[in-house]
C-alpha cells in the first residue's frame, strides 16, 4: 500500500481493513516520512472504521492507532484542513454518518517535483508554464538557505553530485554577474538573463557555494570517495598545486613575503589533503535508498515470471490474483527507482548502484540455494544427486 500511495498523483482512497497498530506505524513511516514530489496538494482518505455490517473488519482502536502513527512522524491534526499547500503534514478525522464509515484524511508533505531536462511544461509563447514542474537546480538556486541545506542533505549526497551542484551555482553566479555588467553598460537583457536577474541573489548564491564547498570537503575528510571520485579529486588537487607553485614563484620574484607565506600555507594544506586522499581506501558506492523495497519487488516479479512460464496458463485463483497485481508492482518498482536516484546523479553512476543492489539479491539467493542443497544432501541420500 505504501508503494501505491507514493505513486499517487491525485486524491485517492485506501482501506485499512485488517490493519493493527504496528502495521499502521509501518505504513505511515514508509508512505509519509519523505515528502511527495507533487505540483499540488492531494488528499489521501483512509477508511478506518464502519458500521455494524463491516465493523469486524476494523479494530476498535484503529483510528487512534493510525492517528498516533501520523503524530509519530510529525503530522498535526487539523479539522479545518483542505487540499491546499498550507495543509502540508496535517490530517483530520471524519465520521460519515450517511455512509456509516470512519475516515482519516491525510495531507502529505509536498515538495516541488524535479524533472529531467526538456520535460518542463511550456506555455503558448514557449516559456515555462506557470505552475509547471521545475528542475532541481532551479529550485535550489532560489530557495532559502535552510531549505537548501535540507534538500542537499536528502537528495545530493555523493561527492560527484555535490560537485555538479557547485558547478551549477557557480555558473548561475557568473550569469548574474554578466547581467549586472550589461545593465551597467545600459544594454538590454535577453529574457533568460532578465529572469536570472529578477529571481537570483548574488549573496545567497555565494552562501550556497560555501555550503557546497564544505559538503565536498566533508566527503573527502570522511573517506566517502569512490574509486572514480578519488581519481577525480587527485587530478583536481594536482591542478591546484601546480597553480599554487606558479603563484609562489611569482610572489618570490616580486618580493612579496606575506603573499608567499599565505601561498605556502595553502600549499601545505593541499599537499596534506592529497596525501590523505591517496592513502585512503576507495569507499563503496552509496546503497540505493530503497534497495530493500526494490529487491523485494524484483524477487516477486521474477517469481511471477517463473510461475507463468512453468504453469502453461493453468493457474489457481490465488495465482491469478497475484499475476493481476504485477502492473502495480512494476509501477511501484519504477517509483522506487526514481526515488532512489540522487539529484544530479549520472546515468552511469545510478546504473552501477542499481546493478550492485541486484547483484546482492542474486548473491543472497545463490547462498540460500546452496544452504538448501546442503540440507537436502544431509537429510536424503536421493537428494545427493542434486
Amino acid at each position: 500500500m505504501a508503494g501505491k500511495i507514493r505513486a499517487c498523483r491525485d486524491d485517492d482512497e485506501f482501506d485499512l481493513a485488517g490493519y493493527g497498530r504496528q502495521k499502521c506505524f509501518d505504513l505511515v513511516k514508509e508512505a509519509f516520512t519523505e515528502p511527495l514530489e507533487l505540483p499540488k496538494m492531494i488528499k489521501f482518505t483512509f477508511v478506518a472504521g464502519a458500521g455494524k455490517l463491516a465493523r469486524q473488519k476494523y479494530g476498535d482502536d484503529l483510528v487512534k492507532d493510525f492517528c498516533q502513527a501520523l503524530d509519530s512522524i510529525g503530522f498535526d491534526t487539523d479539522q479545518g484542513a483542505v487540499a491546499d499547500m498550507s495543509a502540508c503534514a496535517k490530517y483530520k478525522y471524519q465520521h460519515d454518518t450517511g455512509k456509516n464509515l470512519k475516515f482519516v484524511h491525510v495531507f502529505p508533505r509536498v515538495v516541488a517535483p524535479a524533472v529531467e531536462e526538456g520535460e518542463e511544461e511550456e506555455g503558448e509563447d514557449g516559456a515555462p508554464a506557470q505552475g509547471g514542474q521545475r528542475a532541481p537546480e532551479d529550485v535550489l538556486v532560489v530557495c532559502e538557505l535552510d531549505d537548501f541545506r535540507r534538500m542537499v542533505a536528502t537528495h545530493v549526497v555523493s561527492y560527484s553530485t555535490k560537485k555538479r551542484l557547485l558547478d551549477i551555482i557557480r555558473e548561475r553566479l557568473a550569469k548574474l554577474d554578466e547581467a549586472e555588467q550589461k545593465l551597467i553598460a545600459r544594454e538590454v537583457l535577453d529574457s533568460d538573463l532578465q529572469k536570472l536577474y529578477d529571481t537570483l541573489d548574488a549573496g545567497g548564491l555565494k552562501e550556497k557555494m560555501k555550503v557546497m564547498a564544505t559538503e565536498m570537503q566533508a566527503s573527502i575528510d570522511n573517506g566517502e570517495l569512490t574509486g572514480d571520485e578519488r581519481t577525480q579529486v587527485l587530478e583536481q588537487l594536482d591542478g591546484k598545486l601546480s597553480a599554487l607553485q606558479e603563484q609562489l614563484a611569482k610572489a618570490e620574484a616580486e618580493g612579496k613575503p606575506k603573499a608567499k607565506a599565505k601561498l605556502e600555507e595553502a600549499k601545505e594544506k593541499l599537499t596534506a589533503t592529497k596525501v590523505a586522499v591517496s592513502d585512503a581506501k576507495s569507499a563503496p558506492m552509496l546503497p540505493l535508498k530503497y534497495a530493500a523495497d526494490l529487491q523485494r519487488l524484483h524477487k516477486r516479479l521474477a517469481g511471477l515470471a517463473r510461475l507463468e512460464k512453468e504453469n502453461s496458463g493453468k493457474f489457481t485463483i490465488d495465482q491469478l490474483k497475484a499475476i493481476g497485481e504485477r502492473p502495480e508492482m512494476e509501477e511501484a518498482k519504477l517509483e522506487m527507482m526514481r526515488r532512489s536516484r540522487m539529484w544530479f546523479e549520472s546515468d552511469k553512476e545510478f546504473d552501477a548502484r542499481l546493478s550492485t543492489a541486484c547483484h546482492k539479491l542474486h548473491r543472497r539467493q545463490r547462498r540460500q540455494a546452496a544452504v538448501l542443497r546442503d540440507i537436502l544432501r544431509r537429510t536424503s541420500p536421493m537428494a545427493s544427486r542434486l
